[in-house]
């Protein structure tokens, strides 16, 4: 059987680019509901009537707590009803927190009747109110147009106030916004992603680093070199980005940027498969097939050669987990 053909190192983009071309925009407006801030005993049903004595007294934190605890179900019973009301209650007495919830839960529907108009409304009072996160998802509603008419410029200003106000995430989705203008004809904003993707990674979201790193890879907005492109690749991959992973290890056994080493690219794309990165997973039984030995590699390599349409400007898109 002859070996299968070896292919451009910049192939590795397109498989990279098939998940974040199908992921990008997927994922939910972040809720930030997260744990309970004020963590109090360790049993949960204790903690949510402690919440709700000091709700009641009126604090209004322990209300959003609360709130996040109905909504997930935690030491009290799974109902978004409840939480959604208390989420309104902290609003409405100027928790700005609570009140990112509440737009959250309006413009999903969740305990309430979706009304995205309100939602609009309330992410704005939250982000006016100093709540950054909101102004984050208020921009990305606008900038996807979920419910509601796209308005890029607005969404440019939300997020770009985001990423100033210490929201990681948000720098990675302004960049992203970034690279989408500059692919529809505004190249100049190539350097404006550039830079938010720098704060963002710098800020610790992965995703951005890889961004940068895949636009080394294909010489966007950034001088091409795969040396460059290993080392943000790396930075992504450290943390937890399997598609950074993925990328890497696929360099890492072909030698690309990086000095060869199949056993190492293989545990690469073994983490990302770990990671549920379903590409990953394929890619890491190709290169054992047959284990230790090129023909594994130049397998993956063939496999990564199927260009996909779309660039790195796809990627970490609405977000969130």
């Amino acid at each position: 059987m002859s070996e299968a053909p070896r292919r451009s190192p910049l192939a590795l983009v397109a498989i990279a680019l098939a998940v974040v071309a199908c992921n990008g925009g997927s994922r939910k407006v972040a809720d930030d509901a997260g744990a309970p801030a004020d963590a109090g005993p360790s049993d949960p049903a204790e903690l949510a009537s402690r919440f709700d004595r000091k709700c009641v007294a009126g604090d209004l934190e322990a209300c959003r707590n609360l709130g996040v605890m109905y909504a997930e179900g935690i030491g009290v019973s799974h109902d978004q009803r409840r939480a959604a009301a208390l989420f309104g209650q902290a609003c409405n007495g100027g928790n700005m927190s609570a009140c990112n919830n509440l737009a959250f839960a309006l413009a999903e529907g969740m305990g309430i009747e979706r009304n995205i108009q309100r939602a609009i409304e309330v992410y704005q009072k939250a982000c006016d109110g100093g709540y950054k996160l909101a102004c984050r998802n208020l921009g990305l509603l606008l900038r996807d147009g979920r419910g509601t008419p796209a308005d890029l410029n607005r969404a440019d200003t939300l997020l770009d106030k985001a990423c100033k106000g210490a929201v990681p995430l948000a720098c990675t989705n302004a960049g992203d916004l970034d690279a989408m203008l500059a692919t529809k004809g505004a190249p100049a904003r190539w350097k404006q992603a550039v830079g938010h993707y720098k704060q963002g990674c710098d800020a610790g979201d992965p995703t951005a680093c890889r961004q940068i790193g895949l636009l080394y890879l294909e010489g966007i907005g950034l001088p091409k070199s795969t040396s460059a492109a290993a080392m943000w690749l790396e930075r992504a991959c450290v943390p937890a980005d399997p598609i950074g992973c993925r990328v890497l290890g696929g360099m890492v056994l072909q030698g690309v940027g990086v000095p060869k080493d199949v056993e190492r690219g293989k545990r690469l794309l073994a983490r990302a498969c770990d990671a549920k990165d379903q590409d990953a997973c394929n890619l890491a039984k190709l290169a054992n097939e047959p284990a230790g030995n090129d023909a594994g590699v130049s397998a993956v390599d063939a496999a990564l050669a199927s260009p996909t349409p779309g660039s790195a400007a796809e990627g970490s898109g609405s977000a969130t987990h």
